[in-house]
C-alpha cells in the first residue's frame, strides 16, 4: 500500500465522489442535501466511466438522437416491435440543436512576434452552461515525473481538456464540420426492415434492451425496447418524416464508439513540446468535435481542425449540391445543416485512407492546420481565416465553405489580434503581456458597437424629437429616451455600461434578420469582400427619405417599447439587470449575446442541462431573441471557463476565472466566490503553478489517501 496526498485548494467535494471520501462521511454525511442519503449515490466504475465518455463524444451527434433512436418502430407497427409506435422527437430538440449548436468558445495562441515574452501566449474562453453536466471542473494534476497539468476538465473527465503544462498551452473551440451524416435509407417496398445498402438489400439487425425504471410510486420495472441497427447506424424515428413505408433515416456518426479521446487528451497533458503535442493528435486522432489552438514556450503557435469529420471524395462533394437540389427529403436536412445522402449510391460512401482513427475519416494529414509566429484563432467559425493573412483554403467542404461572411464574434476576435498603436489592446508596442491578454478577454467590446454605433447614435441624434409607429403601440415612440441614453454608452458590455440594453434591444428588435448581421442588408452598406475579409462589410446604409420607414430608428423604437414592457428605463446600468443566479443569490454578470458580435458571452438556454437539477427559471419574456425577461437578463450560459497562459519566462504564469465558481452545493464557501469576482471586479485571478508558490498559499489543505492492492 501506499499514501497519496490529494491538495484542495479552491474547490470542495461534492456529488463528484471519490472512493475513500465516501467511505469516510457515509451516504448520510454528504454536505449537499440534494444528495444526502439518496438512494442513488454509489461508486463509480469503469463501466460508468466508459459509457460517460462514449456519450460525451457524441454530443452534436448521436447524443441529439437518443430519443429519436429510442422510439424507431417500422410502420408495421405492433408485429415487428415491442413498444407501440410514437411520433417523431419535436424539431427543436433534435435538427434546431444541429442547426445552432448550444456550445462555442474563442480561442487565441499568440507566437513570439505577439508577445512581450518572446514565449507563445494563450487565450481561452469558453462558453457553456453554468447548469447540469457540462460544466467546467478546475484542477491541478500531478504525478511527480510524469505529469504537471493544470486547467479544467468538462466534469467527470479524469484529464485536463483546456490548459497547460511546463511547455504546451491548448484551448479548444467547439467545431461546426458535421460528425455524422443523416442515412436517406431507400427501403423494401414490402418490407421496411430492409434497406439498399450501396445497392445490395440488407435486413435490419433488431436487438431488444432490456432497462430499469423506476416508477412514480417507488417502484421498479423492467422496460424491454427493440432498437434497429443497420451498416451505417442506428435507425431514427426521424424529425419531421418518422419511419414510413418509402422512408426510413439512419445516423451514420463519425464518433461512434470513438475510444480514442483520453489516449489524446492524456498526451497533450503531458506533451513535453509543440512535436510531442501534434503527435497526440495524429496517434490518437480523438478530438471528437473541437478545433484546437496551442502556444509553445518557444513561440509557436498552432491551429488545427482534428474533430472527426466523414472523408468524402472529391466526387460526392462536387454532387452532393445536385442531390439536394433534386431531393426533397435531403433539402429539408440540409436547411438544418445536415447532410443527407442515400443509401444506395455508393459515391457518398465513406472514402478509407491511411492516418484515420477509424476507416472512413480524414486522416491527420488532410486537417485543416497552421503554425505561425504571429497568432491563430478560432471563435465557432470554419478554419478560413484561422490567420487572416494565411488563409487556409483547398479542403472538403465538409469543413464548411471558405470565402465567406464571417460571424460577428469572428470578425470581433480578428480585429483584437491585428488592431495596432495607441488603444489597442496589446499596447503601444503591438506585443501582449499577460495582463493585457487577461483584460482583452473581458473588456466588453463588440464588432457593431466598434464599427456602427458611431453612426447609430448620429442618426438617432438627427431624429431625436421624432416619433416613430410601432405595430401594437397605440401611440408613436419619442426617440429621445434611446438617443439619452446610448450618448451615455460606454461602448461595451460591462456591468457599469449604462444604454447597452437599448443597443442589444435594437439588434434584437425583429427588424434584421440573420443576413443582416453577415452581410450588406439593413445593418451594412457594403457587402463583404472575400479579398478584404476584415474590413468587409462596412458602413451604414443611407437612410430612406422618409424617416418613418429608417430600420434603425424602427428598431430604436421597438427596444424603447420592449425595455418598458420589462420594466426597466433606457440608461440602466447592464450590472442591474443582467445577473448569474448562485443559489438564491443574484450576481450582476458582464457579456451580451452573439448577436451584438462580442467576444464575452452571456445568455441564457433552457436546454443548458439534461441533469435533474433545476435549471435556473426566468420571469415573463419580454423579447426571446435578446432573453430579456421582466427580471432583466438572466444568464446560464455563455463565459465560464476563461484562462490566460504566458508560456514565456522559467515557468508558465497565468491568470483564470471560473465565472459560475468551482462548487455545486450552495454552503460551500467557494459557491459563488469567482462569480462575485467576476461580476464585481471583472478580472482573473492568478493561478498557482509552481510547487513553492502552492505550499506558500494560506488555503492550501492536504488529503492523504490510502490506495490498497485490489485482489
Amino acid at each position: 500500500m501506499g499514501d497519496v496526498v490529494g491538495r484542495r485548494r479552491d474547490a470542495q467535494l461534492d456529488c463528484r465522489l471519490r472512493r475513500q471520501w465516501l467511505d469516510d462521511v457515509g451516504v448520510d454525511g454528504i454536505p449537499d442535501p440534494r444528495c444526502a442519503g439518496a438512494e442513488w449515490v454509489r461508486e463509480l466504475n469503469h463501466i460508468d466511466l466508459l459509457a460517460y465518455y462514449l456519450a460525451f463524444g457524441l454530443q452534436g451527434s448521436g447524443s441529439v438522437f437518443v430519443d429519436a433512436v429510442g422510439t424507431a418502430a417500422p410502420p408495421s407497427s405492433g408485429s415487428l416491435t415491442d413498444a407501440p409506435r410514437k411520433p417523431p422527437p419535436p424539431v427543436e430538440r433534435t435538427l434546431e440543436v444541429i442547426k445552432e449548436p448550444m456550445l462555442g468558445s474563442n480561442g487565441w495562441a499568440l507566437g513570439s512576434d505577439k508577445t512581450a515574452s518572446g514565449g507563445g501566449m494563450l487565450l481561452s474562453n469558453t462558453h457553456f452552461p453554468a447548469v447540469g453536466e457540462r460544466k467546467w471542473h478546475e484542477a491541478h494534476l500531478t504525478i511527480p515525473g510524469e505529469l504537471d497539468v493544470y486547467g479544467a476538465s468538462l466534469m467527470g473527465v479524469p484529464l485536463i481538456n483546456i490548459g497547460f503544462n511546463r511547455s504546451v498551452a491548448w484551448t479548444h473551440t467547439v467545431s461546426g464540420a458535421p460528425r455524422f451524416v443523416a442515412v436517406l435509407l431507400e427501403l423494401d417496398p414490402d418490407d421496411p426492415t430492409r434497406y439498399s445498402h450501396y445497392g445490395e438489400m440488407k435486413d435490419m439487425e433488431q436487438v431488444v434492451h432490456s432497462v430499469e425504471v423506476l416508477r412514480d410510486d417507488g417502484s421498479r420495472d423492467t422496460v424491454e425496447r427493440t432498437l434497429w441497427y443497420t451498416e451505417f447506424g442506428s435507425v431514427l424515428n426521424a424529425p419531421v418524416f418518422g419511419w414510413s413505408p418509402a422512408l426510413a433515416v439512419a445516423v451514420q456518426d463519425a464518433n461512434a464508439d470513438n475510444l480514442g479521446m483520453i489516449p489524446t487528451w492524456f498526451d497533450m497533458n503531458r506533451a513535453g513540446s509543440m512535436a510531442e503535442f501534434q503527435a497526440a493528435h495524429s496517434t490518437h486522432a480523438g478530438i471528437p468535435w473541437v478545433h484546437t489552438m496551442a502556444a509553445d514556450t518557444e513561440g509557436t503557435a498552432w491551429y488545427i481542425d482534428s474533430s472527426a469529420v466523414p472523408n468524402w471524395s472529391e466526387e460526392a462533394q462536387a454532387a452532393w449540391p445536385d442531390y439536394v437540389a433534386s431531393d426533397a427529403f435531403a433539402a429539408i436536412f440540409a436547411g438544418y445543416g445536415i447532410y443527407g445522402v442515400p443509401s444506395g449510391d455508393p459515391l457518398y460512401k465513406w472514402v478509407e485512407e491511411e492516418g484515420a482513427r477509424v476507416p472512413g475519416l480524414v486522416p491527420y494529414d488532410q486537417m485543416p492546420q497552421l503554425t505561425r509566429t504571429d497568432f491563430v484563432y478560432n471563435a465557432n467559425d470554419n478554419h478560413w481565416l484561422s490567420n487572416p493573412l494565411a488563409p487556409l483554403t483547398g479542403y472538403s467542404t465538409l469543413y464548411g465553405a471558405e470565402d465567406t461572411p464571417r460571424t460577428p464574434r469572428t470578425r470581433m476576435n480578428m480585429l483584437y489580434l491585428v488592431e495596432q498603436g495607441p488603444g489597442s489592446e496589446d499596447g503601444e508596442d503591438d506585443r501582449f503581456d499577460l495582463e493585457e491578454l487577461s483584460a482583452a478577454a473581458l473588456s466588453g467590446r463588440g464588432i457593431f458597437a466598434e464599427l456602427l454605433f458611431p453612426r447609430v447614435l448620429a442618426r438617432c441624434t438627427e431624429n431625436i424629437d421624432r416619433s416613430i409607429p410601432v405595430e401594437g403601440v397605440e401611440e408613436p415612440v419619442a426617440l429621445r429616451p434611446a438617443c439619452d441614453a446610448l450618448a451615455q454608452w460606454d461602448r461595451k458590455v460591462r456591468v457599469e455600461s449604462m444604454g447597452a440594453a437599448v443597443f442589444r434591444e435594437m439588434l434584437g428588435s425583429g427588424v434584421f434578420e440573420w443576413p443582416d448581421f453577415l452581410d450588406e442588408g439593413k445593418l451594412w452598406a457594403e457587402p463583404f469582400d472575400p479579398a478584404i475579409p476584415l474590413e468587409t462589410p462596412r458602413g451604414l446604409p443611407r437612410p430612406p427619405a422618409d424617416p418613418v420607414d429608417d430600420p434603425i430608428l424602427q428598431a430604436l423604437a421597438i427596444a424603447l417599447v420592449n425595455l418598458e414592457a420589462a420594466g426597466f428605463a433606457p440608461e440602466t446600468a447592464l450590472g442591474d439587470m443582467q445577473f448569474l443566479p448562485r443559489g438564491s443569490e443574484l450576481y450582476p454578470f458582464p457579456g451580451g449575446p452573439d448577436l451584438e458580435g462580442v467576444v464575452q458571452i452571456a445568455t441564457y438556454s433552457g436546454g443548458a442541462s439534461a441533469t435533474l437539477l433545476e435549471n435556473p427559471g426566468r420571469g415573463m419574456v419580454v423579447n426571446s431573441t435578446t432573453d430579456l425577461t421582466d427580471e432583466g437578463y438572466i444568464v446560464n450560459y455563455g463565459n465560464s471557463w476563461v484562462m490566460a497562459v504566458d508560456m514565456g519566462g522559467p515557468s508558465p504564469t497565468a491568470q483564470a476565472i471560473m465565472t459560475y465558481s468551482q462548487a455545486e452545493y450552495p454552503a460551500s464557501e467557494h459557491h459563488a466566490d469567482q462569480t462575485d469576482l467576476y461580476g464585481s471586479e471583472q478580472r482573473m485571478r492568478p493561478v498557482l503553478f509552481d510547487e513553492a508558490d502552492i505550499l506558500a498559499d494560506t488555503a492550501l489543505v492536504e488529503q492523504v489517501l490510502t490506495l490498497e492492492a485490489e485482489r
